[in-house]
């Protein structure tokens, strides 16, 4: 496997600052205000990194910047090599985009639901530690941010792409009265990108942001009823993976989910299997 993790992800919303908000008193996410002229209106940490998540202005929320990590600058030739036998564009960043991303080198081309899609390798660390303003534990490391699920009618494509191009495992599938969830992983977190097929429409399911314990769980889902932030499915334990979770519904309307205790993957022992029911739990909000 050449890629290593989910780096960062760019996220359009209505209302950034509203967002921003949400993110320090709900999710306890450190918030850095972008500067003039800079390419975000809001920076966002959870650990050591400059940021793993950054606020722009969209008219409708949702994920609009994968970046995902890779070893070296030998893994970013090699997946250019791959991306272009694929029939896929490939741009190599320019020093502004690293600069903004804080990154040595990086490429970017157009991943599944059009969504731009960036390598990148020598990401620089933040000079300060990272103080969570909620006093939150993340998750991440050699996992990375968490994970990123999409809403596709093009599911098999999408999930095509990441497996045979990108190199993915396809970790599991559940196949659950509200859709058919594919979950592929890059690296020990179960998965770090998932698609459900929607015919509806097309966009952003969740955003995983994993924390240290179930008391940090329970913490969160806390805090929802503090400021009124509407829940999207009750707390639960998944099958799949292990999470004990629950999800909410951001300022821009697409999911976070607070979870802790996910499974590590064994990629020498691991099967693939398909799920059709979580342990207890998860029930969807109406």
């Amino acid at each position: 496997m050449t890629i290593q993790s989910l780096g960062y992800v760019g996220i359009g919303a209505p209302d950034p600052d509203a967002w921003a908000e949400y993110a320090r008193t709900v999710i306890g996410l450190a918030v850095e205000p972008g500067e003039p002229g800079d390419f975000a209106r809001h920076h966002l940490r959870m650990d050591q990194h400059p940021f793993r998540m950054w606020l722009t202005e969209a008219e409708t929320g949702g994920v609009t910047v994968i970046g995902w990590e890779v070893r070296d600058p030998a893994a970013i030739d090699e997946m250019t090599v791959r991306l272009k036998e694929a029939g896929i564009d490939v741009g190599v960043g320019t020093d502004e985009e690293c600069h903004d991303r804080q990154v040595a080198r990086m490429v970017h081309f157009t991943g599944p639901l059009g969504i731009r899609t960036e390598l990148f390798c020598g990401r620089r660390l933040a000079p300060s530690q990272f103080v969570s303003p909620l006093g939150v534990d993340f998750v991440t490391g050699e996992q990375g941010l968490g994970h990123v699920v999409m809403k596709t009618p093009y599911v098999q494509e999408a999930v095509d792409f990441y497996c045979d191009v990108l190199g993915f495992r396809l970790s599991d599938t559940a196949d659950y009265p509200w859709g058919t969830f594919y979950f592929l992983g890059c690296n020990p977190r179960h998965h770090s990108i998932a698609f459900i097929r929607s015919y509806k429409n097309e966009g952003t399911h969740h955003i995983l942001c994993e924390v240290t314990s179930p008391e940090e769980v329970g913490r969160a889902l806390d805090r929802t009823r503090e400021h009124d932030v509407e829940l999207m499915a009750t707390l639960g334990k998944h099958a799949n993976d292990g999470m004990f979770s629950f999800y909410m519904t951001s300022p821009a309307g697409f999911g976070i989910e607070i979870g802790a205790g996910g499974v590590q993957v064994d990629e020498s022992t691991w099967v693939s299997r398909t799920y059709t029911a979580d342990i207890w739990g998860h029930h969807p909000v109406d």
